[in-house]
């Protein structure tokens, strides 16, 4: 939760000369710089622009000669404050105050950090599929854009709404040295900004709704626009704009913006970060994912879920985070459906007792019924059903719609399920107490009560796994065995349970009941009719509903029925027609090599041209959001090229 945006050392050299070097971001090194050297400022200022709009990560690197009286009071401050038990942090921030003052600029850097393969597409893609993407970042704002071209967050037709402390007016008061001035000028600028761009974006909505519009704001002016009485408006603005681009923002910042979010707006939040910097941020949210790159692994410990490339995001989220939703929603509402129809079954058993208490089931087939005889087939709905291939997922990025849309949990959805529980609890009960009134046994017995509750309960067990099946998208051979096996399981048990007596308990209720009505036609037939006639409305509601009412993904299903599977696609490479040249340069590039523990940051992407490249004299095609190729481009060109891979 560091707001400082910096970071100082105090260095002795061989001679006992005492200086202090401080790096930091440039509005944060600037606020600290002693009087004059007003030109070098300036000139600074203006190659700091310069290496932002190149798509450089910036900084600047200032010092300070300290005398031995100055350090031995400072550090008995600093050794106080790193020794307090209360308010630590807000004390070293105040000590760190004391001696990070009057520095002298030593100049600015700038350093290349590009995009991961596949970044661009990635995040393109999780904006098809209706996720408002947020780029919160520590770089200069002309950076901050670059990257968000690079993106594909901006394009060139986007409305862009910057807020920015680089003005003209603020910069004159920043002169002038009053920092209550400094305070109001930029609150007063923040809160007309966000007033008249909220505003103007209103219009654009509804006069242009197909246009993207982009809202950019830097940390310095963020820190006024998160106070309580302008947080509206910054909120408003943010949820209508397409993208949302803050930079210079402090992981504190990050955190509270996220925040903002989360409750504010009552959404579900996702941030994905690759440094420690990044932890505030990941924790805050709903969902914290950490990218495991050069920056440390403090990411991937604060986070629920860890990747090692940010182009693997939309695997997480749109292929195993849809299935995910998928199977949770449906063995959720299959386990509501499955319960009540087993409980309503015996609801209108009581009808017929005169609310006695009379229990209809054995207090064994009540208590296996959830944990043996319906438990194996919805674990397997729960791990392999899947509605579409992760390739078709991903080429249709607009079914993680659906779930944003909540539309498989809804009391529809729900109301649905109970419905055919009730209507299937009736005909189990029913119509088993109806063809079993004249019925008999082989003995010449008539059936009574636990004849007529084992058949209903027998129906009910293999009606409800059936049904299951009739729920799922993809059916493999451990769906098939799981239904099977859990019908043949209450089959097992009843034969056992049938044929054994003891004076220690009431298994006289259901001695050789199984045994009686395997003698019986009735038997039979009620065991074929029964969850036919009770299946027969699920059957025809999911038949009008696809064909009448489909959902995305069986529109996409239909579409692709006749694709082969996306497994037997794949072709090896046909090594006969290769040379023996080539044969052999395919053989080493298939050996088992190291892999380099390290994976890049976040944004680090081959394809763009450099800028210290154009600074050596190498012709490139400018492009207004390029960041680019390495130094060593003119190096590698000098190099002999070789003939295979390796």
């Amino acid at each position: 939760y560091s707001t400082r945006k910096r970071q100082s050392v105090v260095c002795r050299f061989p001679n006992g000369k005492l200086v202090l070097y401080c790096k930091g971001a440039d509005n944060v090194i600037y606020e600290r710089l002693a009087d004059g050297n007003y030109d070098i400022k300036k000139t600074s200022r203006e190659h700091l622009e310069q290496f932002g709009s190149a798509g450089l990560r910036t900084l600047c690197l200032a010092y300070r000669d300290l005398s031995m009286d100055q350090y031995k009071s400072w550090n008995e401050k600093f050794v106080q404050a790193k020794s307090s038990l209360r308010d630590r942090d807000k004390k070293l921030d105040e000590v760190a105050e004391l001696i990070e003052k009057d520095l002298i600029l030593i100049g600015c850097t700038a350093i290349e950090d590009k995009l991961q393969e596949g970044v661009p597409a990635c995040i393109e893609t999780l904006s098809a599929a209706g996720i408002k993407i947020w780029v919160l970042t520590g770089d200069k704002m002309e950076t901050a854009i670059n990257i968000a071209y690079a993106c594909s967050l901006v394009n060139n037709d986007t409305k862009q709404f910057i807020i920015s402390s680089e003005t003209d007016t603020i910069r004159e008061a920043e002169d002038r040295g009053d920092p209550v001035e400094i305070a109001r000028v930029i609150k007063e600028s923040v809160k007309q900004s966000l007033r008249s761009y909220l505003e103007e974006a209103r219009r654009s909505l509804s006069n242009t709704p197909e246009r993207k519009l982009a809202f950019i704001i830097d940390g310095r002016c963020l820190m006024y626009a998160l106070d309580p009485a302008l947080r509206v408006n910054l909120l408003g603005l943010s949820l209508i704009c397409h993208s949302v681009v803050c930079c210079r923002v402090s992981p504190l910042q990050k955190a509270q913006v996220t925040s903002l979010v989360r409750k504010g707006a009552r959404k579900i939040t996702l941030s994905i970060g690759d440094g420690a910097n990044d932890v505030s941020m990941i924790q805050a949210a709903h969902v914290g994912i950490g990218i495991s790159g050069q920056e440390g692994m403090q990411a991937v410990m604060a986070s629920d879920f860890a990747i090692a490339q940010f182009r693997y995001l939309t695997d997480l989220l749109l292929v195993h985070g849809r299935w995910s939703y998928l199977r949770l929603c449906k063995v959720i509402t299959y386990f509501f459906y499955k319960n009540l129809t087993f409980t309503l079954t015996q609801f209108w058993f009581t009808f017929q007792t005169g609310f006695s208490g009379q229990r209809f089931y054995d207090d064994w087939f009540q208590s296996l019924y959830n944990v043996i005889f319906t438990a194996l087939p919805v674990i397997m709905v729960g791990l392999f059903d899947k509605d579409v291939s992760a390739s078709l997922s991903k080429k249709y990025p607009q079914l993680y719609q659906e779930g944003i849309r909540n539309t498989f949990f809804k009391w529809k959805v729900i109301a649905v399920w109970g419905f055919f529980a009730f209507y299937q609890s009736i005909v189990f009960y029913y119509f088993t107490a109806a063809a079993s009134q004249h019925g008999h046994g082989s003995s010449g017995k008539i059936l009574g009560q636990w004849d007529v509750s084992t058949m209903a309960f027998t129906c009910v067990v293999v009606t409800v796994n059936l049904r299951l099946l009739m729920s799922c998208n993809s059916i493999t051979r451990w769906h098939y065995f799981s239904v099977a096996g859990s019908i043949a399981a209450w089959f097992l048990f009843i034969f056992i349970y049938s044929a054994i007596m003891t004076s220690f308990d009431r298994q006289e209720n259901v001695y050789f009941v199984i045994y009686v009505l395997m003698s019986t036609f009735f038997f039979y037939l009620t065991l074929i009719l029964v969850p036919v006639i009770a299946l027969f409305g699920d059957f025809l509601y999911l038949s009008l509903q696809r064909w009448l009412f489909p959902y995305d993904y069986q529109v996409v299903q239909e579409m692709h029925k006749d694709d082969p599977h996306e497994y037997s696609m794949i072709r090896l490479p046909e090594r006969s027609h290769l040379s023996p040249e080539e044969a052999r340069s395919y053989a080493i590039s298939m050996l088992p090599r190291e892999n380099s523990k390290h994976t890049g940051f976040a944004f680090d992407s081959p394809g763009y041209e450099s800028f210290f490249a154009s600074q050596q004299g190498v012709c490139v095609p400018h492009k207004p959001w390029d960041v680019a190729r390495r130094a060593s481009m003119k190096q590698q060109r000098q190099q002999p090229q070789r003939t295979g891979r390796s």
